[in-house]
């Protein structure tokens, strides 16, 4: 996970056939947009949208497909959305949704307009814990949200080009909406182009919605060919340097707990989620060392997948305590990671540190390192029986891997 409003490339491997079809350029009234994806090369996150560009006319349906990787995301847009999207910040963001932008090295203008980006609309993460105002829906006809509170609990209203702010909020993992966002728009809707985005992952995370009443609009099927052309140019890194790892040639040597350079954590805006090698062996009283790459957690005897983030009866947008520390009596980093206003992780740079877990024989129930970690840190259990020991990352579905002890 990443901190809000750096501009980076989301990078996703595309399967044509996980996108539904309609009929031709102008017949079907739904058009869908894959909103992250889980490749068939590898568990990982991809934070984007697929395509990130669509037309539509009014009346017709747009339905955000979440393939849900263990971060939430949401779609965010509105007249206020557009006045803070400068002209010094929409070419920087286009660029980097295909190269990549080094956000340590933006022009202070681009910088400016970014921060004031930033400043105005509500984050995900605010001062007090996760930001109501950006994880509840929220639909608004003038101004903005104010503070962290939740916005008024009104049904979703099509859109229309005026609304001033208008999120889906939380696209959550499980329930009545789970993985899936409608937004209709409006019989009525004002012709434009909208800028959209998520408000975890900033405005690099984005897109545009055009809205015509007489312009050409590309069937599904030229949706789908376009995010796969996308994708296919974006892929390259990620599975570059995958196989590097795989290879043993890469910058961090032996177990690795996550994919990547701090550098490409850093300008992409996806990764690979696997432990490498998937399986370890080991003999009885050998510690055994992974170095950690991104925000994961070691675990073991974990439970039935639980979202990092969920969604209450109420509305209310929670995190789970249980998966952010340690568990088991397991310790975490020391000293804590510095607290940001971002994701775990996401904080300035610090000394790496190795934490030694101890001793494990299996038993116990859910042993945990917890994932408040930066990349380049280090994790050491020592086991003490014969056996196969499975673990997982409790944030990423899909990060599962196994010990085997001799």
């Amino acid at each position: 996970m990443h901190n809000r409003g750096t501009l980076v490339v989301v990078v996703l491997a595309l399967v044509t056939g996980t996108l539904g079809a309609c009929g031709g350029s102008s017949g079907g009234g739904i058009r869908t947009v894959q909103v992250d994806y889980r490749s068939d090369e590898f568990a990982g996150t991809f934070r984007g949208y697929y395509p990130r560009d669509v037309t539509v006319r009014p009346g017709m349906t747009l339905k955000f497909h979440q393939t849900w990787s263990g971060e939430p995301h949401t779609v965010t847009l509105g007249t206020r959305v557009d006045d803070l999207v400068a002209p010094e910040i929409l070419p920087v963001v286009r660029q980097s949704l295909v190269t990549g932008v080094d956000p340590t090295n933006l022009a202070p203008e681009v910088q400016a307009a970014a921060d004031e980006f930033d400043k105005s609309l509500p984050f995900f993460f605010g001062e007090r814990g996760i930001n109501q105002a950006a994880a509840q829906p929220c639909f608004l006809r003038t101004g903005l949200p104010k503070g962290e509170k939740a916005c008024p609990d009104t049904p979703q209203p099509a859109f229309d080009g005026r609304q001033s702010y208008y999120s889906s909020g939380f696209i959550p993992y499980l329930g009545a909406q789970g993985n899936e966002y409608t937004m209709k728009i409006a019989d009525d809707a004002k012709p434009g182009t909208y800028f959209y985005y998520c408000a975890l992952h900033g405005p690099d995370m984005s897109g545009q919605i055009t809205i015509t009443k007489s312009g050409k609009v590309p069937s599904q099927a030229d949706l789908n060919r376009q995010a796969k052309q996308d994708a296919d140019q974006l892929q390259k890194p990620l599975l570059a340097q995958f196989a590097k790892e795989r290879a043993g040639n890469s910058e961090f040597k032996g177990n690795l707990a996550g994919s990547g350079t701090e550098q490409m954590i850093e300008t992409l805006k996806g990764q690979v989620n696997e432990f490498t090698p998937r399986t370890v062996r080991a003999k009885v009283g050998e510690p055994v060392t992974w170095t950690l790459v991104g925000a994961h957690t070691i675990s073991f005897n974990v439970p039935p997948y639980v979202p990092f983030y969920t969604r209450k009866k109420d509305g209310t947008v929670v995190q789970s305590e249980s998966i952010y520390g340690p568990r088991g009596g397991w310790p975490g980093r020391t000293p804590p990671l510095a607290e940001t206003d971002g994701p775990p992780g996401s904080g300035p740079p610090q000394p790496h540190v190795t934490i030694d877990a101890g001793k494990f024989d299996g038993s116990g129930g859910l042993k945990s390192s917890g994932i408040d970690w930066q990349t380049g840190d280090k994790y050491s259990v020592t086991f003490t029986k014969p056996g196969t020991y499975p673990m997982a990352c409790l944030v990423h579905p899909g990060m599962i891997g196994k010990v085997v002890v001799s």
